[in-house]
């Protein structure tokens, strides 16, 4: 059986759909399942593959992601306290079913071209941070201020910011990948 190729656009899947709807609530509950799915799943797998294919510093920045999108959802589960535990997401569990097939194949993949699973893996990472704090959560936040919630308003801007963070600091490590990607790390 030849090896299936593993895309940006596969890994990109590797994480929940969370959607903004009329009542914040539901809004927040959705994304309290992404967070944490990024905290819990998504960002640690990353961090295996780093790891794996001898990458330790983004193995590292990998986790540090990790918790701070698990500290995004303590946030938004803080602000709803109402929601209790949210059920996870037909999406989410999706893609928590996609990641197991995913990783028997990227750790095929890892062995035979480790820097292009890792590459792609940044830019994932770094697709999927942009999106968050240029398109989601400023809605979010908006919404909020819309409802005179400065609170809630808050808190989205404190992730909006998060979330900026990440992606400039996987930026960063992309812009550097081509160089270390010779001889990893």
């Amino acid at each position: 059986m030849a090896a299936i190729e593993v895309t940006e656009d596969m890994i990109f899947q590797c994480f929940a759909a969370a959607e903004q709807r009329e009542q914040r609530a539901k809004t927040a509950e959705s994304f309290i399942d992404v967070e944490e799915y990024e905290g819990t799943v998504m960002y640690p797998e990353f961090a295996r593959w780093a790891e794996k294919a001898g990458f330790p510093k983004l193995a590292t920045l990998f986790r540090k992601v990790a918790g701070e999108e698990s500290l995004h959802a303590v946030w938004l589960r803080d602000l709803y306290r109402e929601i209790g535990v949210p059920t996870r997401g037909e999406d989410t569990q999706r893609a928590v079913d996609a990641l197991q097939t995913i990783q028997q194949r990227c750790d095929a993949l890892l062995a035979l071209n480790p820097t292009s699973v890792i590459e792609k893996a940044l830019r994932v990472a770094l697709a999927v941070e942009e999106r968050e704090y240029a398109n989601i959560y400023p809605g979010f936040r908006d919404q909020a201020k819309a409802e005179q919630d400065e609170r809630a308003s808050r808190v989205y801007q404190k992730v909006v910011d998060s979330e900026r963070q990440h992606a400039e600091w996987f930026r960063a490590a992309l812009h550097e990948f081509p160089s270390a990607s010779a001889v990893p790390v």
